[in-house]
Formats: C-alpha cells, sequence, structure tokens
C-alpha cells in the first residue's frame, strides 16, 4: 500500500467465505491478502487448481457506489419518493453524485438478487385468500396488476402484471398462487367472471374434485365490505404508483412492483398487526438496522 494512503482507515467488507472457485470449482482455496478499493477492503482468495484470485460476490460486486448508499436509495424509492427526487435528495447529502437511472438500474439488479431468494421460504398461511385487481398506466395505456394477499398475515402471496383484464390475468394470478401457497379454504373475489371458473380449476387434480375442497365467494354487491382489505392493500400500490404518474414499458413495471411486493412483504411494518407480513407467516430474517442491505446479504447467501 502507498504511502499517500498509510493514513486512511479501511472498512473490511468481507462477509463471504467460498466453499469453491467461482471460476473452476475447485475447493483449494487459500487466503490472498486483501482488494482495496477507495475506503474499504475486502478478503481475496486464490484458487490453487487454476492459479486465479477472486473475490467473492456479496451483491455489491462491480458497484461504483457505496452499498450503504444503494440501499438508500432502493428504500427512498420504495416509501414513495420519484426516481428524480431520490438522485436529487442523495446528490444534495453526499459527495458522491448519482443519477436517476442508475437508481432504476439497482432495482432491476436487485429484484433479481432478492427475490428467488424471498419466493423460496415456506409460508404458515391461514388459507383465506383475497384476490383483486388495480389499474396501471403503462405507456399511456391501460393495464392491470392482480394481487392476492392472506387474510390473517397481510402477506401478498401472488402478483401479476397483465395487459388485460381478463381471464389470462387471473389465469396468471393463480397460477402464481399454486407455486406459492397450499391448496385455500376460502378465496374472496369481486364480479369479475373470469375468476368463476378460474378458481377451482387451479387446483383441480384426480384427488381434488373441481368443485369441492375450496369456497369462492364472490362480492358482487357494492356495500359487501367482506373484501375491503385487499382493497386497502391496493390503496398503498395507488399512493406508490401516482407518484410515478404511469410507467414507461411493462418490464420496468413488472420489475418496480415486484420490488414493491418485497418491500411490503419483508421490510414494511404493517400497522394494523404491528409487525411485517413475513413475520406473522412465520418467517423471521432478522435483518437489523440496515433491513436491505442484510436482505441483498442473505439472498446471496442461500443462492
Amino acid at each position: 500500500m502507498s504511502n499517500k494512503n498509510s493514513n486512511r482507515v479501511y472498512k473490511d467488507e468481507s462477509y463471504f467465505k467460498p466453499e469453491k472457485c467461482p471460476l473452476c470449482e475447485s475447493e483449494e482455496i487459500i487466503k490472498w491478502g486483501f482488494r482495496y478499493n477507495c475506503t474499504t477492503k475486502k478478503r481475496r482468495y486464490k484458487c490453487n487448481s487454476c492459479k486465479k484470485l477472486f473475490v467473492v460476490d456479496d451483491g455489491f460486486s462491480k458497484c461504483k457506489k457505496k452499498r450503504e448508499m444503494i440501499t438508500a436509495c432502493l428504500d427512498l424509492y420504495m416509501n414513495g419518493m420519484s426516481l428524480r427526487k431520490v438522485a436529487t435528495h442523495v446528490n444534495q447529502f453526499s459527495d458522491k453524485e448519482v443519477s436517476h437511472m442508475s437508481i432504476l438500474r439497482w432495482i432491476r439488479r436487485y429484484v433479481m438478487t432478492i427475490k428467488p431468494f424471498t419466493n423460496s421460504l415456506n409460508l404458515n398461511l391461514s388459507g383465506v385468500y383475497h384476490a383483486d385487481e388495480i389499474y396501471i398506466k403503462c405507456n399511456k395505456e391501460q393495464h392491470y396488476l392482480f394481487d392476492l394477499i392472506d387474510k390473517e398475515t397481510r402477506f401478498l402471496v401472488a402478483t401479476h402484471y397483465a395487459k388485460e383484464k381478463g381471464l389470462d390475468g387471473a389465469k396468471g394470478l393463480f397460477r402464481k398462487t399454486r407455486q406459492r401457497a397450499e391448496k385455500p379454504l376460502c378465496v374472496y373475489t369481486d364480479g369479475l367472471q373470469a375468476y368463476v371458473n378460474v378458481v377451482s380449476d387451479t387446483w383441480y387434480s384426480n384427488k381434488n374434485p373441481r368443485k369441492k375442497g375450496i369456497e369462492h365467494i364472490r362480492i358482487i354487491d357494492r356495500h359487501d365490505y367482506r373484501n375491503n382489505m385487499i382493497e386497502r392493500i391496493q390503496g398503498t400500490i395507488r399512493e406508490r404508483v401516482k407518484v410515478m404518474r404511469g410507467f414507461k414499458n411493462p418490464k420496468s413495471a413488472e420489475q418496480i412492483l415486484e420490488m414493491f411486493v418485497i418491500w411490503y412483504n419483508f421490510l414494511r411494518v404493517h400497522q394494523g398487526i404491528g409487525m411485517t407480513p413475513a413475520q406473522k407467516a412465520g418467517i423471521e430474517l432478522k435483518l437489523g438496522k440496515d433491513k436491505w442491505l442484510n436482505l441483498v446479504y442473505r439472498s446471496k447467501i442461500q443462492a
């Protein structure tokens, strides 16, 4: 290390120990000093088989910005600020500048990192579900987000982004629900005709007759308030989407909404139950103070 950096204090960010070489998959790995970057350092390893040096990817590989800045931007955006306002806020209080497009790229990157981990967790749900759809503006067109929650835990079990309000959207929602949760006891929906056969057909098998085992309650009367629980959650979604004034393309819309579901289920404390929906569903991740940062770490460990 040069003399000009001799007085610099480096923060050790070595959180993972590799089991094998990421290049040749050999287990002959030894420690080989540290890699220094700005004010941080990470443990460097050497593979005795292929003689290559490498650093373990902890989720922030090749990131030019500090991980604390990245997770802070994710949290500000999910709490209601626009991309440009988050960038303005960070640039005002930090010596490192960030663009609004960088924040969007971080969202796209980390939703692909976190989603496989959160989808692999086992849920303890009540089996009473509420399903509905919400209007989403995208590229000056009317798209829809189909969503389904568990009554007791308030957990958003599944969401499905669709360009039309019809049978394909309802099928996509319940197909994802079947992959994520067990067969429900009761499903509440609105009067949309697409839900009529999809609910029973989704869990149909020779052992589970089509018309038995699942109670499907359609809320047709507007004075029937039994489906208000999911309407309240959709109000939270509308509150977030309203700031954007619409999405530019369906891919970005789907990724941002998926990240919102992760934030809602695992990071945001629900006022009605006094904890996160994930904790109510029996998932205790113990993410600590910087929840986004630790959630990325947990996702990389389980990858």
